[in-house]
């Protein structure tokens, strides 16, 4: 499983984060962002089955930075992490259509189930015919 982490604060909890996913998933690849544009320089490359972008959004500028890169996401698995319980932010954010959403004050274990049954998924995907 390939992920993107983007925090453009907070990057001590963005590590923390990296090095459960990393424990969890050793043969993972993890790519970090730390701004908007670094972040549209990576969803531009070909993405080689990049399958989850993990952002950290710590404030309403957070989301006005995601919101134009949204069409960048179309093979993508997005998922939130909420640095503060803001409600006016959390609602931007919508306009983002996570998969998932968390808060960082937890350890992050529900993100790591998160992304454990996102790989199940993958590795088993059900057929339709």
């Amino acid at each position: 499983m390939k992920i993107i982490l983007h925090a453009t604060e907070n990057h001590a909890l963005r590590n923390q984060l990296k090095n459960r996913i990393e424990d969890t998933f050793p043969k993972g690849r993890i790519i970090l962002t730390n701004s908007g544009r670094h972040l549209s320089e990576v969803l531009c490359r070909p993405l080689h089955n990049v399958s989850v972008l993990v952002a950290f959004i710590s404030d309403s500028q957070s989301v006005s930075l995601l919101l134009p890169l949204t069409p960048l996401f179309e093979n993508l698995k997005l998922i939130l992490i909420f640095c503060k319980r803001i409600d006016e932010v959390q609602k931007s954010a919508l306009l983002l259509e996570p998969l998932y959403s968390s808060y960082s004050e937890n350890n992050f274990q529900d993100v790591i189930s998160v992304l454990q049954r996102m790989e199940q998924k993958q590795k088993f995907p059900i057929n339709r015919f």
